[in-house]
């Protein structure tokens, strides 16, 4: 048994005096820290801690984020998002601290609190493609939903829009945004007639290359994005965009813009529409994840 050995009070200042007593008192147990972790029944993603340790009084928690935070003997932790999540408990004894941890494995998301940027962006990195190979990943219409126009299935792969339902459009959770139009660029119309009207070539697929310097913004770069009020999606950017150059801010526009607002229609893990709306009309892209 390991023991202390304290100066008496009677020696305090004369400890050099020879026969000085001491009084002899052993060291509190040491603390071994233990825990275990319980998920809690009917609360999705939520787990109780149990302290288990011994010969301790105080326990702090990191409940997955690395930091520590003062808590108690019976804690909860929640975790919102799936993953793989290291619990650590530091617990404190009168002879000193010990510590302990235990990895939890968290299968899936809490559909609760999943945010649109956390569906945007996978809660980390999501790449988006015009929906195919069916048709309708293009819309345009009037504000009572009906149809002028939409792609057709054959669209998909006709050879004047290839280039166009082959772009990607990749969230990050860092609010990063990248368009790639894989190196070309669809060149479209407006009244049956390619749009700018200087576009320099008929409608259908060329190079990026290709395409006049003034319009050039509109093919792949790095932009940043912003999720509005949860139903906007905004786009920022010179000639940032999503579906198609030509829907601007305020129509039909003739020159790359430094941003786009869409309306968000609809926003799940695989599917997501979004609207232009104006006073002639709307505009609707539906867009799935790439494989």
């Amino acid at each position: 048994m390991k023991s202390i050995h304290k100066i008496s009070a009677a020696c305090l200042g004369i400890a050099f005096m020879v026969g000085c007593k001491y009084d002899t008192k052993e060291l509190a147990p040491k603390p071994v820290a233990s825990f275990t972790v319980t998920p809690i029944a009917g609360q999705t993603n939520k787990y109780l801690l149990t302290n288990t340790s011994q010969n301790t009084f105080r326990y702090d928690w990191d409940k997955g984020t690395g930091t520590y935070v003062a808590g108690k003997a019976v804690d909860t932790a929640y975790f919102p998002d799936a993953g793989t999540y290291r619990i650590r408990l530091f617990a404190y004894g009168q002879s000193g601290i010990d510590s302990a941890f235990q990895n939890v494995v968290v299968a899936a998301d809490d559909p609760a609190a999943l945010t649109p940027v956390k569906i945007l962006t996978g809660n980390n990195v999501r790449t988006w493609i015009l929906d195919q190979p069916g048709g309708g990943a293009l819309w345009v219409g009037d504000l009572g939903n009906n149809v002028w126009w939409s792609n057709s299935a054959a669209d998909v792969g006709a050879p004047d829009r290839t280039c166009l339902f082959n772009d990607e459009y990749t969230f990050n959770k860092n609010g990063n945004f990248i368009f790639d139009d894989k190196g070309d660029f669809r060149v479209d119309d407006e009244g049956g007639n390619p749009w700018p009207t200087d576009m320099g070539h008929p409608i259908g697929c060329y190079s990026t290359s290709q395409i006049p310097a003034q319009y050039q913004a509109w093919g792949s770069g790095n932009f940043t994005f912003q999720v509005i009020n949860n139903n906007q999606l905004k786009v920022i950017g010179t000639g940032a965009h999503m579906g198609l150059y030509k829907a601007g801010q305020a129509g039909t526009t003739d020159h790359p813009e430094a941003f786009q607002v869409y309306d968000i229609l609809e926003l799940t893990p695989t599917r997501m529409v979004l609207r232009k709306q104006y006073s002639w009309g709307q505009w609707k892209f539906t867009f799935k994840v790439k494989p």
